[in-house]
């Protein structure tokens, strides 16, 4: 397995951003996120990123600007479980989550006729970002799979978007003597990602991250001499239904 993280490489948010110029909107603050829920999770924060435009463009007679600060974090005891268990083979982290706020100037309210239009733009940007990063990380096969509705408090509801993917899983090797190494072959390991966008206070909020979407569980056997078989069975333990539950439940709860 590459010991680069694929999920790190998805960056510190999921919109594109043209860094360092000069803003109508000001500065945005961070996204409220469930910090406690982070900690007792076994979340830590990877990197944020402040007051970087997503765009700067001419809608009907009005100009619209896009400006927006962002968070990430990993899950880190997840990362530590499958380092242990994998006897320090296997070290990346394998779930991400990212929350993103949009300041948006004149605000979504003032928008008028070309408040979809801009939504969407905002979605668009969002998608094909997260899309470039998983590419950029080793994720292959990438494909949106199914948009819908994602229920948040307050009777409010973003646009959700989901996307898979694969991260070739290469060989991993057990030395057993010192003339001896174990091989266990290497497989596609299924990723899926999710992507909430939702209106706030007359700006967006950009909310998810990516997660493994299956168990990784390999059995192999080996001779080592005519009277000596070993059989090596791998089983991480991972569990997709409860990291889709919990990532959806830190998207609820971001402000």
């Amino acid at each position: 397995m590459q010991r680069r993280s694929f999920i790190a490489a998805l960056g510190v948010g999921a919109l594109g951003s043209l860094a360092g110029c000069q803003t109508a909107v000001g500065s945005v603050a961070l996204p409220n996120v469930p910090e406690t829920t982070l900690q007792e999770g076994g979340w830590e924060q990877r990197s944020e990123t402040k007051d970087e435009t997503v765009f700067e463009e001419e809608y009907s007679v009005v100009t619209v600007e896009a400006v927006a600060s962002s968070v990430t974090y990993a899950d880190a005891a997840l990362r530590e479980q499958v380092q242990t268990d994998t006897l320090d083979t296997l070290d990346t982290d394998l779930a991400l989550f990212s929350a993103t706020r949009v300041d948006m100037a004149p605000s979504v309210d003032e928008l008028g006729p070309v408040q979809t239009e801009v939504k969407n733009r905002i979605r668009d940007n969002a998608i094909a970002e997260l899309r470039s990063r998983m590419e950029a990380a080793g994720i292959t096969d990438i494909e949106q799979t199914e948009t819908g509705s994602l229920d948040l408090s307050g009777d409010k509801t973003a646009d959700l978007t989901e996307l898979s993917g694969v991260f070739p899983v290469q060989d991993i090797e057990f030395p057993v003597r010192e003339d001896t190494t174990l091989t266990l072959e290497g497989t596609d390991l299924a990723v899926d990602a999710v992507l909430a966008v939702w209106a706030v206070d007359g700006n967006y909020l950009v909310a998810g991250g990516a997660y493994p979407a299956e168990n990784f569980s390999r059995v192999t056997d080996t001779d080592l001499s005519d009277a000596i078989s070993v059989t090596i069975d791998v089983d991480l333990g991972l569990t997709p239904t409860a990291y889709r539950d919990e990532l959806l439940e830190l998207v609820r709860n971001v402000t």
